[in-house]
């Protein structure tokens, strides 16, 4: 067999596999920063709505609908925290089980079109931020999948790393037998 492809690793695997959950968290920590930014937003809205119930508004009942709908909103932002959050577990879950890292993103792509579904549900009760959700959507299709797929073409070269490292060395065993 070819020893050249192992001869180029200049990084051992395990080196390998921690820069990428670094990358990850990287990824992720943009991600928070996005919510929290549209958290920022929804609380600037709050503090304008009630200023106009200071004033005493005949439009009261209105307002009282739109706050209902915008701590609703607030609700949802929290738990597509926690959804990140959880993301971030199954992350911690992948160091120890390399043999399941497609499932894995599976599950995360699965999220991500959850939040996906989540932040358009919000772009309809809100038009005065609507054309900042359709860019926070384009941004999330444009970035994450193409990432997503990297991601997977890199894990797909490692396992055949992988694959190549186990035959040399049951290659090894049986000379050592």
């Amino acid at each position: 067999m070819n020893e050249e492809p192992t001869k180029n690793l200049s990084r051992s695997f395990e080196e390998r596999v921690f820069a990428r959950f670094d990358a990850f968290d990287g990824r992720f920590d943009a991600v928070y920063a996005r919510f929290d930014a549209v958290d920022a937003r929804f609380d600037t809205v709050d503090a304008r709505l009630e200023k106009l119930e200071s004033r005493a508004y005949d439009t009261k009942p209105i307002w009282e609908k739109a706050l209902a709908q915008i701590m609703e909103t607030g609700l949802e932002i929290g738990e597509i925290k926690k959804t990140v959050g959880v993301m971030e577990t199954k992350i911690g879950v992948i160091e120890t089980r390399i043999g399941v890292i497609e499932i894995k993103v599976a599950v995360i792509e699965t999220e991500v079109a959850e939040v996906k579904t989540e932040v358009a549900g919000m772009k309809a009760g809100y038009a005065g931020i609507r054309n900042e959700l359709t860019d926070v959507r384009r941004e999330l299709r444009h970035d994450v999948k193409p990432k997503l797929d990297l991601i997977l073409k890199f894990l797909l070269e490692d396992r055949e790393d992988i694959r190549d490292a186990e035959d040399k060395i049951r290659q090894l065993e049986t000379k050592l037998a």
